[in-house]
C-alpha cells in the first residue's frame, strides 16, 4: 500500500488579507503620483477571481492614508458591495495612518466620542473561526503598543 505524503483534508475557512490601502479623499494621489484607489480597485478584482470565495476579508492598518472621513467612505463604497457578493464578512483593523474617531465613525458608525477615543478593538466569529482585530496604534504617534487593559481583555 503506497503511502501518500502532503495531503491535507479540505480547508473550513478561506481568509483573504488586504494590508495598507492608503486611500485618500477625493481622488488625491499618494505623493501626488500613486494611485491608492486603483491599486485597491485591482486587488479587489483579483480577490473577485478566488475560488472558492473567502469567508472573511481582513484588511489590516493603513486603510486610509490621512485618516479623513471620505477615505472611509471611499473604501466601503469598493469593498462591500464585493463582499456582499461574495457572501463574505469585513474585518477592519487600525494602522499607523489610521486615526480611531473618523475610523470609528466611518466604518461603524460610532459617534459617541468616548467610544471612539478607545482602542478600536473587536472580534469577529465567521462560521467557527474567531477573528480578532486589536488596535495596537498609540494616537499622535507611528509606533504601535498593547497596554494591559487590551491584555486583560485577551486573557478574559
Amino acid at each position: 500500500m503506497a503511502i501518500r505524503l502532503g495531503q491535507h483534508p479540505a480547508s473550513r475557512h478561506v481568509v483573504a488579507h488586504l494590508s495598507d490601502p492608503h486611500l485618500l479623499a477625493d481622488g488625491a494621489r499618494q505623493y501626488g503620483a500613486v494611485d491608492t484607489d486603483a491599486g485597491l480597485v485591482r486587488a479587489l478584482a483579483r480577490l473577485r477571481q478566488v475560488d472558492p470565495p473567502p469567508q472573511v476579508i481582513v484588511f489590516t492598518g493603513d486603510l486610509a492614508d490621512k485618516a479623513e472621513p471620505a477615505a472611509y467612505a471611499r473604501l466601503r463604497e469598493l469593498v462591500e458591495p464585493l463582499a456582499e457578493e461574495m457572501g463574505s464578512q469585513v474585518v477592519w483593523t487600525m494602522g499607523n495612518h489610521d486615526e480611531r474617531a473618523p475610523y470609528a465613525a466611518g466604518l461603524f458608525g460610532v459617534s459617541d466620542p468616548e467610544r471612539q477615543a478607545a482602542p478600536q478593538d473587536r472580534v469577529h466569529d465567521v462560521d467557527g473561526l474567531r477573528v480578532i482585530a486589536l488596535d495596537t496604534s498609540v494616537p499622535g504617534y507611528h509606533h504601535g503598543a498593547i497596554d494591559a487593559e487590551q491584555l486583560g481583555w485577551l486573557a478574559g
